[in-house]
């Protein structure tokens, strides 16, 4: 049987942005901007959110939540290379680590001689925590899902455990919105289907929730029995290429809408090229004034790519 780690830096921008100007220390930190621009939140510290502020959210809207806080615009470098430091403590245990952002990775230690993987994820915590003086939780299963989470019970600093023979019952009680992989939206599909938690999710045939669902019906058939058979992979492609923009002002001027999105178009075509990447799918994603957003795709049998 697997034997998964999966570690989450504790509000990884904030905290190094405390970690490298300690008068900050115990204070709200939002890391996105300007307050009054309109930048959205990257981070915030565990100070900040009991406010309310949460990442994605206009800066404008946590200045209101929290006018006292201190906001940061980021230091992406920084970010980037206390990562790869943190990364390459991961990698002293398994060379299967899998970083699924700046700021978190699954780790396969199966095969690590000599230690429990609960033994080896506390190890990683107190070298870390020695290393880059930041704090980060741990997550332990016998696969990616349910590692995921077990790194989320008990942040910050946290560590927990789900051995297989407790995996049902962790799940049966668990509400669905706090499933991985079950979003907001589909949460409140099941919620209005009376299905509230894992154990209801349980109940459902296979083929309902494909119907229900299409694809994902699988994968929602699959998570409510704590399985998962994804491996840990060190050198995971990305599966999507992007580009954005934000204007520092309202517009409606179509001139100058499609005069930015000439240059995004450009500068995402650069991004392929140098990447040698194709692609059958465009997305396009726009935010309105009202932080309303809509997307729209398409979709082509043969990909394509531009010169």
């Amino acid at each position: 049987m697997k034997k998964i780690i999966h570690i989450d830096m504790d509000a990884f921008y904030a905290s190094v942005e405390t970690r490298d100007n300690p008068q900050w220390k115990g204070k709200p930190i939002v890391v996105g901007g300007k307050p009054n621009s309109r930048s959205v939140v990257c981070a915030a510290s565990y100070e900040a959110r009991k406010f309310g502020i949460r990442s994605a959210m206009p800066c404008s809207q946590a200045l209101r939540l929290c006018p006292e806080a201190i906001f940061v615009e980021p230091n992406f470098g920084n970010y980037k290379q206390v990562s790869s430091n943190i990364m390459q403590i991961f990698r002293r245990y398994t060379e299967l680590v899998e970083p699924l952002s700046l700021d978190e990775a699954y780790l396969d230690v199966t095969e690590s001689s000599g230690l429990y993987a609960r033994e080896i994820a506390v190890e990683i915590k107190a070298k870390v925590k020695e290393e880059t003086r930041l704090t980060c939780s741990a997550g332990v299963s016998y696969n990616k899902f349910l590692a995921k989470m077990a790194s989320e019970f008990k942040k910050p600093d946290g560590l927990f455990v789900i051995p297989p023979e407790n995996a049902k019952s962790f799940l049966e009680n668990l509400p669905l919105e706090k499933f991985y992989g079950i979003g907001k939206k589909t949460a409140q599909r099941m919620a209005d289907l009376g299905w509230e938690k894992g154990k209801d999710l349980r109940e459902i045939p296979k083929a309902e929730l494909i119907q229900r669902f299409g694809k994902s019906g699988e994968l929602y058939f699959l998570l409510a029995r704590g399985e998962d058979p994804r491996p840990v992979e060190p050198h995971r492609e990305p599966k999507s290429i992007g580009v954005e923009t934000t204007f520092s002002f309202d517009t409606d001027d179509f001139f100058v809408m499609q005069k930015e999105l000439n240059e995004l178009i450009e500068e995402l075509a650069r991004r392929m090229k140098k990447k040698g990447k194709e692609a059958r799918t465009l997305t396009l994603k726009a935010k309105r004034f009202d932080f309303h957003s809509f997307t729209r795709s398409q979709t082509i049998a043969k990909p394509f790519s531009r010169e």
